[in-house]
């Protein structure tokens, strides 16, 4: 994913995801980012199974299991995907 691609809330979940897993080194950078979209998600989210999902990818930042919480991101966009009536990419 690019930073142009970052058009839905998942996406913006999922874009400092992405920069932690790919720069291990500087994940510190991206976490506000991730920090302050997964708070914005939540809020619009009533969903229990994805609010788990949420707090999974969460819990997997702290443990810099980045890969683990890519993957819940995925979900996430998924989600919004369907629930927003887009094609998966």
């Amino acid at each position: 994913m690019q930073a142009e691609d970052v058009d839905s809330p998942a996406r913006h979940v999922y874009f400092p995801v992405m920069m932690m897993y790919l720069d291990e080194a500087g994940a510190d950078k991206y976490y506000d980012e991730f920090l302050r979209r997964m708070t914005e998600f939540m809020s619009a989210i009533s969903n229990p199974a994805v609010l788990a999902e949420c707090v999974g990818i969460s819990k997997g930042i702290m443990i810099k299991e980045y890969y683990k919480a890519l993957m819940g991101c995925r979900k996430l966009i998924d989600y919004e995907d369907e629930r927003l009536g887009r094609k998966p990419e």
